[in-house]
């Protein structure tokens, strides 16, 4: 049983690895790519595919939040050894979203039809149906990949989905290089987004059948029972959804509203740093919800508090360090990066990380709300959260400008995150209060002093110098390494991170669910 748990633990780790690496190097690729298109095909061609993508993004929506059920209950089935019920589960969800597919193949076809009633231009209307059209093809074809997507989730296997999205970054690079220094248009950009995910949707498909006996399709009809489960789950996922837009996206209009355009520009600047301050949170300690919907399926209550508590602990230490080293080298990147007159970029980006902050260092209690059916709760929470901020934002806009409205999103999180959600997440799995809130908060404040030393070591890179600032920071993420090591985590901690990257682990692997967690 040690050395399957040793197996899992390495998949989670490889496959946090491997996707906080796929986050860096798609960064880095739009970062190179977009003035490279840009300069071959003008900026007004280039804003014909900017709308095109900004319409077929909102294709995720047709998803309604099935994907998140149909990883819930294969987990669930998975932690039953019901093989039976994972097969149901596959079955019923694959034929939805087929229709789901479907219904995006529809929507395609209208905004195909109705597009010259928008355009002045015949030409820019054959251009833009032919884009939709086929875009609108590669969205309708991945809503039924998405299944087979899920039972990778559900057997741990982040590393093979990455290697995939790996290959598919690859991919479209290297043909959207290749068609542009070609002198092809817009047309062939569409083409190339197609032909790219093709490889990689059937190679998901063929990795989780050989990974899952019962990922096969059956002729039988779907079960309505189990579609039923799943919509119900589904459908507060799909509404928080929703409100994490509103959460993460209101900003921009209100400022847009109240102080002007330009000033969007200077507010992006310290939202892209939020943006992937998530990301990589959600990459690095986001795939927990499996393993606990598996305990959860299971009835190991002692399981679940364990991970959570270690989950807690990881994403505490992991969030801090992303938190801090935003704040201390925020300033001298913004000025380097988008120059001085940016600067007034980097108070949004102190006040924008703290409300992150207050986030995703509860992530694990997120994942189990999710794992036990109690994310009704978090729709409801992420909709206050929003309002909170929308409100807050219109009051603090026009006396504190962009700063004010980052204290509108701060304000939100901290009566939400702080003062309601603890105290939820504990009430409903039956963990201690008290205990929980020493925990998160002796972690927090240990991590907190670890990076605030580790930045006034390296305080001598804090200068607006690509050299200077990478040295510095490679400095003090080699101390915070070091310091969390031997003093945050236990020994039993370390020996489970030593068994999960050891490639050939012994019977003395740490299981993360019989884990010894230090609580205060």
């Amino acid at each position: 049983m040690n050395g399957k748990f040793s197996s899992i633990g390495r998949r989670l780790l490889s496959g946090s690895v491997l996707q906080m690496g796929n986050l860096v190097a798609t960064a880095i690729t739009a970062f190179c790519l977009m003035p490279f298109v840009v300069h071959h095909l003008g900026d007004r061609i280039y804003g014909f595919w900017a709308l095109a993508l900004s319409f077929i993004g909102y294709y995720s929506l047709l998803d309604f939040g099935l994907s998140s059920a149909v990883s819930q209950y294969m987990s669930l089935a998975i932690g039953r050894g019901d093989d039976a019920e994972c097969r149901g589960v596959f079955n019923t969800a694959l034929r939805i979203n087929l229709l789901l597919g479907g219904i995006a193949l529809l929507v395609t076809a209208a905004i195909v039809a109705v597009t010259p009633w928008f355009s002045h231009n015949p030409a820019d209307a054959h251009l833009f149906q032919s884009v939709i059209a086929i875009l609108g093809v590669n969205a309708a074809v991945g809503l039924p990949v998405r299944v087979y997507g899920g039972v990778l989730y559900t057997k741990f296997r982040f590393d093979i989905q990455s290697w995939l999205t790996i290959l598919g970054l690859v991919l479209r690079t290297a043909l959207i290089v290749w068609v542009v220094l070609l002198g092809f248009g817009l047309l062939a950009l569409a083409w190339v987004t197609l032909l790219s995910s093709l490889p990689t949707n059937i190679l998901q498909i063929w990795f989780a059948r050989r990974e899952a006996s019962w990922a096969r399709i059956e002729r039988k009809a779907a079960d309505l029972k189990i579609a039923k489960s799943l919509s119900s789950y589904s459908i507060y996922t799909f509404l928080a959804y929703i409100a994490d837009t509103i959460r993460f996206q209101i900003d921009p209009l209100v400022i847009s509203g109240l102080i002007g355009l330009a000033m969007v520009t200077h507010y992006r600047v310290a939202g892209v740093f939020a943006q992937y301050y998530m990301q990589m949170i959600i990459f690095s300690v986001g795939m927990l919800q499996p393993v606990f919907s598996r305990l959860h399926g299971a009835g190991d209550r002692p399981g679940i508090e364990k991970v959570f508590f270690f989950g807690t602990k990881l994403s505490s230490c992991i969030s801090i360090f992303i938190c801090l080293a935003l704040i201390g080298w925020g300033k001298p990147f913004i000025i380097r990066w988008m120059g001085p007159a940016y600067q007034d970029a980097y108070w949004p980006l102190v006040v924008l990380s703290l409300a992150v902050l207050l986030d995703v260092c509860q992530k694990p209690s997120i994942d189990l709300l999710y794992a036990t059916f109690n994310h009704r709760f978090y729709t409801y929470t992420n909709w206050a959260e929003g309002i909170l901020n929308l409100v807050f934002s219109l009051l603090l806009a026009k006396p504190l400008g962009i700063l004010g409205v980052a204290m509108g999103t701060l304000i939100g999180a901290f009566l939400i995150r702080v003062v309601l959600q603890p105290w939820w997440v504990c009430r409903v799995n039956g963990i201690g209060y008290p205990i929980y809130m020493r925990f998160l908060g002796g972690n927090l404040l240990s991590c907190t002093l670890l990076m605030a030393a580790a930045t006034a070591i390296s305080a001598w890179g804090l200068r607006p110098s690509y050299p200077l600032l990478v040295a510095s920071a490679t400095c003090a993420t080699l101390i915070y390494a070091i310091g969390s090591w031997l003093v945050v985590f236990n020994p039993v901690e370390r020996e489970y991170f030593k068994a999960a990257i050891r490639k050939n682990y012994d019977q003395k692997a740490i299981d993360p669910a019989t884990a010894t967690v230090a609580i205060p």
